[in-house]
């Protein structure tokens, strides 16, 4: 295995991990996710509770795929797709200047919204397209 291919797969996993974790902590409390979800202004308020209900299912299909390497570059591709979502929403809240914490771990190690968060964000974008990019063997 190359470089290159061993970096792919490691960025896999590790993003995997992250994803698992982060759906595993919302899981736990659906109802202050919904609350998290809601701080961001960004949805109507009928969509909240669906939108808090699904995101964190998505992340555990999309952890599982990166960990167990079933799919792993569809699963790649999910995560990329939805830490770009993610990041233009933190982007906006930050731009808005709303004051509260992330929810992107439920309430473990919440963060408040603002420029450390937009950063961290757009690392893990770019460990998801660099998973992304990890081709089949």
């Amino acid at each position: 295995m190359n470089a290159w291919k061993a970096a792919g797969t490691f960025a896999q996993f590790a993003l995997g991990v992250l994803f698992l974790a982060a759906s595993l902590s919302k899981l736990g409390d659906l109802n202050d996710f919904a609350n998290q979800v809601n701080h961001y202004r960004l949805a109507p308020v009928a969509w909240v509770n669906l939108i808090a209900m699904v995101t964190p299912w998505v992340e555990l299909l999309t952890g599982l795929s990166l960990v167990l390497r079933v799919k792993p570059r569809a699963g790649a591709f999910v995560a990329l797709v939805m830490m770009i979502v993610f990041t233009i929403a933190v982007a906006a809240a930050w731009a808005r200047g709303l004051d509260f914490r992330c929810g992107c771990f439920g309430k473990a190690g919440a963060q408040s919204i603002g420029a450390k968060k937009f950063i961290e964000n757009v690392a893990l974008t770019l460990l998801a397209a660099g998973a992304f990019t990890r081709r089949e063997d």
